[in-house]
């Protein structure tokens, strides 16, 4: 089988795929944008399945969305009239900005109508998904891989905090991901400023997401010397200076359904804590970190206390164990079950 994924980003995730489909026959092309009508047309007899990811990037253009929009609906009948079959994975149910929320829904409408098959990581997301746009087709689970062995450990733990200038004394919490308004990181560093210890550190590490959240996360460390914030891409060979440095990973999402950084973090060993929303129950389980309830007020602050008077090695050996289960060769058969049920529909 041969199928195009799209539209293609940096995380790491669709490669990993592409590698773990490789063994059961399925070769990938990545497309990093919307296909003309001409690749459609020339590419039938080569390409069996379009396998869209993230939608947003593909009808999103800014002043030219309207036009955009118009391209993407226009170009999903002609590859459902050329013959392709259609995968959609909802890596979320509805993005997290909320500008064009109607178009939004009615872009996935089309999609749970014109796919053949989509794919969800949890039944958490099967249900919501499903619940909030209907369908007759199958919407299957195929859970998101680790990301063990992605980024190099080529120092220890110690040197890790050397270069922070940290020591054993130090707890690190680690927020670790794109800075985005729904990533709950400014109720973060107001948790955290209220309840640390002095030897207490969190380190924000990420993309620029959102100028405003930003900063007041700058404005918030330069405040209190315990909260290390760099804005900006993380590489690869830096990774390991965050995830060997840290005690726990912190991810206090607003909204979440699937996390790479939370997976990030289990593939590392890192015990997690996140609230019990989307994916996140049924990935950390109850033995991998802490989940707290989002709506209780002092649930966060809880949990930053808490998780020091637990096992954190039995932790981090069971964060160890869920991400060694959910190894790409796996994932890959799974994925390429679903594209031979499509063919075979």
């Amino acid at each position: 089988m041969n199928v195009a994924f799209l539209p293609v980003y940096p995380n790491p995730y669709q490669r990993l795929l592409r590698d773990g489909l490789r063994s059961h026959g399925v070769t990938v092309e990545f497309l990093e944008h919307l296909p003309d009508t001409g690749w459609l047309k020339a590419k039938r007899s080569e390409i069996d399945i379009l396998h869209f990811h993230w939608l947003d990037g593909l009808y999103m253009a800014r002043f030219s969305t309207p036009l955009q929009v118009a391209r993407f609906v226009s170009r999903i009948r002609l590859a459902r009239q050329l013959g392709y079959h259609i995968v959609w994975t909802a890596h979320n149910i509805l993005p997290h900005r909320k500008t064009f929320r109607l178009l939004d829904i009615v872009v996935r409408r089309l999609m749970m109508r014109e796919a053949t098959a989509v794919i969800v990581h949890c039944e958490a997301g099967r249900r919501e998904l499903l619940s909030r746009f209907p369908r007759r087709g199958p919407v299957i689970i195929v859970p998101m891989g680790n990301y063990m062995d992605v980024y190099p450990l080529t120092i220890t733990r110690e040197i890790a905090r050397e270069t922070f200038g940290l020591d054993a004394s130090h707890f690190v919490y680690l927020a670790l991901g794109n800075i985005a308004a729904y990533k709950g990181l400014e109720q973060l560093v107001d948790t955290f400023s209220r309840v640390a210890d002095k030897n207490d550190v969190l380190l924000i590490a990420g993309r620029n997401r959102g100028q405003a959240v930003v900063k007041r996360l700058e404005s918030a460390a330069s405040s209190d010397p315990r909260i290390r914030l760099q804005v900006g891409f993380v590489p690869d060979d830096e990774m390991q200076r965050y995830l060997l440095a840290a005690d726990v990973m912190v991810a206090p999402f607003d909204q979440v359904l699937t996390s790479s950084s939370v997976m990030v973090g289990l593939s590392y060993g890192l015990p997690v804590i996140a609230p019990g929303l989307g994916c996140l129950p049924e990935l950390i389980g109850e033995d991998a970190g802490l989940l707290y309830q989002p709506d209780h007020i002092d649930a966060l602050a809880n949990a930053l206390v808490e998780i020091k008077s637990h096992d954190r090695q039995a932790m981090a050996e069971a964060a160890l164990h869920i991400a060694k289960g959910l190894d790409w060769e796996t994932i890959g058969e799974q994925t390429a079950t679903v594209y031979a049920d499509c063919l075979a529909s």
